[in-house]
């Protein structure tokens, strides 16, 4: 993969597509993970959403919107995902009544600039534990009303069948809709180390149901599992899956987002709570501006087309400790507040990430040579 970096280089630079910027005067936008003046609009009378954030998108807004529903079929067998801290599962709303909740909140909240609305559930929107037919049917109806350009919604690969996507798409135009996986990896050894309990190719089974529903795709990596120990190992393992699902995606013809989750502690996670991943660190910054840096030249070198979205910790769960950058003792460095700064609009437009990407890697912190150690020549 090194090898692979050294030509995509090489070949964005002949088409003249290394890292230039495609513009500027961007909007002022919201941290990732921050509202716009719908912080506690319905929590505080609902105890059941779990997130409600607005932030900068393209040429609007994204809105998260999360409620408590039965908990995932992961959880409920008693072997959920290692790095999940995700446990809202006191007062879950049935999948009976998730329609009508849903259908509340957009009925009741002014929807003029939100070009992208993410629903959340506890795990899976097409598991009938969590969210019933009915319900599904009824939110769509609702999102079908409004002039919301795209629709995330979320499931594990084995809920993801012909007749759960033909039941959206007989309501929205399928263009609409993206489903999203929490792919992590394509390295299935290390995916089964996360105890995701799916391999890769239920994955493209599933990618397949999604690309014949003329639906987009949405993959999450994760950046630096807490199985990798390397920052080097991490980055070309993002590369790689990256490259992977960029190639299936173009021989499926399917509309492709890649959204970049760099690796946090969650408490209540698995990881946090046991010894063995104590030498596990979320990845440096420098690695997050990287990694998209290398993203951004697969994209112009293979899939145009492709849109690159950075996740971050701030959504549901509980951060104990987030990428960052860290001194010779392994403390966090005090370039980490600044830099982080660089990464709040960063998901408004690809000139935006490449200028966001160029501020991190242009740091002349002295914390930044332990970096390069770790990355090697290769790489950078």
């Amino acid at each position: 993969m090194v090898e692979q970096v050294s030509e995509l280089r090489q070949l964005a630079g002949e088409k003249g597509m290394l890292m230039q910027p495609q513009g500027k005067g961007s909007a002022t936008t919201s941290a990732p993970g921050l509202c716009l003046g719908r912080a506690g609009l319905f929590s505080t009378r609902n105890g059941f959403i779990t997130v409600d954030h607005t932030e900068k998108y393209l040429d609007g807004f994204r809105w998260k919107l999360g409620i408590a529903t039965n908990p995932c079929v992961q959880y409920r067998k008693g072997r959920r995902c290692i790095y999940c801290g995700f446990l809202y599962h006191h007062d879950p709303v049935s999948p009976q009544n998730a329609g009508r909740v849903i259908r509340s909140i957009l009925d009741s909240t002014d929807l003029q600039d939100i070009n992208r609305l993410e629903i959340y559930v506890s795990g899976s929107f097409f598991d009938n534990d969590e969210v019933a037919a009915e319900s599904r049917i009824e939110i769509l109806e609702s999102i079908q009303r409004t002039r919301i350009r795209e629709i995330l919604l979320e499931s594990r690969p084995e809920f993801i069948t012909e007749e759960n996507l033909r039941s959206i798409s007989d309501i929205v135009d399928a263009r609409r809709v993206t489903i999203g996986i929490g792919v992590e990896t394509m390295n299935d050894a290390l995916r089964d180390a996360l105890s995701k309990n799916f391999t890769t190719s239920e994955l493209v089974r599933s990618m397949r149901v999604i690309a014949e529903a003329g639906m987009s795709f949405q993959a999450y990596l994760l950046l630096k599992p807490p199985a990798v120990i390397s920052e080097q190992e991490a980055v070309l393992d993002l590369l790689s899956s990256s490259d992977s699902i960029i190639e299936l995606s173009r021989r499926m013809r399917i509309p492709l987002i890649l959204a970049v989750q760099p690796f946090f502690f969650a408490r209540n996670s698995v990881v946090a709570e046991s010894a063995s991943f104590w030498d596990a660190k979320p990845p440096w910054l420098y690695s997050v501006a990287l990694s998209l840096k290398l993203l951004t030249l697969l994209k112009a070198a293979r899939y145009p087309d492709l849109r690159i979205i950075l996740g971050n910790e701030n959504d549901i769960v509980d951060p104990i400790l987030a990428s960052s950058n860290y001194r010779s003792d392994g403390t966090i460095c005090s370039c980490t507040e600044n830099l982080r700064r660089s990464l709040v609009e960063i998901n408004t437009s690809q000139s935006t990430m490449n200028e966001a990407t160029g501020r991190i890697l242009d740091s002349q912190c002295d914390c930044k040579k332990i970096w390069e150690g770790l990355i090697g020549s290769g790489l950078r």
